[in-house]
């Protein structure tokens, strides 16, 4: 066997039998195309199967030359076969069609008609969206079966979700919300004063950051930092394959992953949400008392007074909603990342900014609704 050969037959069945054999060297050539590819034009079988027999050494080239029997294979509605294929060879098959399906799309032409590229939008757009639905109806159900005691996880994988999902972000919380608090006191100062109302900086701060900023800050903070997290593990658990094992070993990533991680971050929101509203308080009572003379128990008597049960109610369901669209945009990128390393940082990206951007309109449509509901 001293060069490259394939063989082919055509079976009852309709199958075409591909044999591979010899050594297959870039240094030496490999057989031309041309032949398999009339014999597909010509009489079109139903499936090519491909089989190894008599494979000396063997190359890249021999990947090369499978990859484009395939393409040519797909072009004429043929199935195509490599579980006669050694290991080996079978799995860098699968990383050069990971490759291309990763590498950006050429340009066809069109983006030259308008109506065309707004049709391949509207396709593309449908198909994420109809993508997220089900994600979220698999999330819905894994959860509902989390809290129920049928899901199968690992209690120390909730534990350790709410720990990244909590305690470590404890600390950024409560400046970010400090510093806020700090900034509200000083934009209302700036008007209050003019009035001789500096006194209602307190109840500026203090329904403001029950209501409002409390808990938007808090949900900003958390598609930063936890979806972030979430996304890149994730990511990078698909990229390793580690999703796929698994599903070999019959476990359902949704309930073994994602589940743990919605629950512990929908928990944890509520109670980050009090902690970031005591430091927004506590930021414009620093401010009010250093700055405006007023007294810490006068500041704090009228924070009292202007707060209500229906502010921390809002804010409080504010933040159920901002958790699980954080979770959500985090595990949902995580899970749909490419298997090559680019990916990760891809996906994690997108969950950032989908993450943000959605609390954002959450927010919106929350306020709007608690006002209609006079709430």
């Amino acid at each position: 066997m001293s060069s490259a050969r394939v063989s082919y037959t055509h079976g009852s069945d309709g199958t075409l039998d591909v044999v591979v054999s010899g050594e297959w060297h870039l240094r030496d050539g490999v057989p031309p195309l041309a032949e398999l590819e009339d014999e597909l034009r010509r009489s079109p079988p139903t499936r090519a199967a491909l089989s190894a027999r008599d494979l000396a050494a063997w190359d890249s080239s021999l990947v090369t030359f499978l990859v484009e029997f395939e393409d040519r294979c797909l072009e004429y509605g043929v199935k195509f076969e490599d579980s006669g294929l050694p290991s080996g060879l079978t799995r860098l098959l699968g990383l050069a069609r990971g490759a291309r399906a990763s590498a950006p799309p050429t340009d066809d032409g069109r983006g030259d008609h308008v109506l065309a590229t707004v049709g391949h939008w509207a396709t593309s757009t449908s198909s994420r969206l109809a993508d997220m639905v089900g994600f979220l109806g698999e999330t819905a159900i894994a959860v509902r079966d989390l809290v129920t005691g049928r899901a199968h996880y690992r209690g120390a994988d909730v534990a350790l979700a709410l720990q990244q999902t909590g305690g470590a972000a404890l600390p950024l919380v409560a400046v970010i919300n400090f510093l806020v608090g700090a900034v509200l006191a000083f934009l209302g100062a700036v008007q209050l004063e003019r009035f001789g109302a500096a006194i209602y900086v307190a109840s500026l701060v203090g329904v403001g950051t029950v209501r409002e900023t409390g808990a938007l800050m808090t949900g900003i903070v958390m598609a930063g930092r936890t979806g972030a997290s979430f996304a890149a593990e994730l990511g990078t658990m698909t990229v390793n394959s580690e999703i796929d094992a698994l599903e070999s070993m019959n476990l359902a990533p949704i309930q073994f992953l994602v589940a743990p991680r919605v629950v512990a971050t929908i928990a944890m929101m509520p109670l980050l949400v009090v902690y970031a509203d005591l430091f927004g308080i506590m930021g414009g009572f620093v401010v009010a008392v250093t700055t405006l003379g007023i007294t810490p128990a006068l500041y704090l008597q009228e924070t009292q007074r202007s707060l209500a049960f229906q502010d921390a109610a809002v804010g409080l369901l504010k933040g159920l909603a901002f958790g699980a669209v954080v979770a959500l945009c985090g595990c949902y990128f995580g899970m749909r990342t490419g298997r090559t390393a680019s990916s990760v940082g891809t996906s994690t990206t997108a969950a950032v900014v989908s993450g943000i951007l959605l609390v954002i309109v959450a927010d919106a449509a929350l306020t709007l609704f608690f006002y209609a509901v006079r709430l």
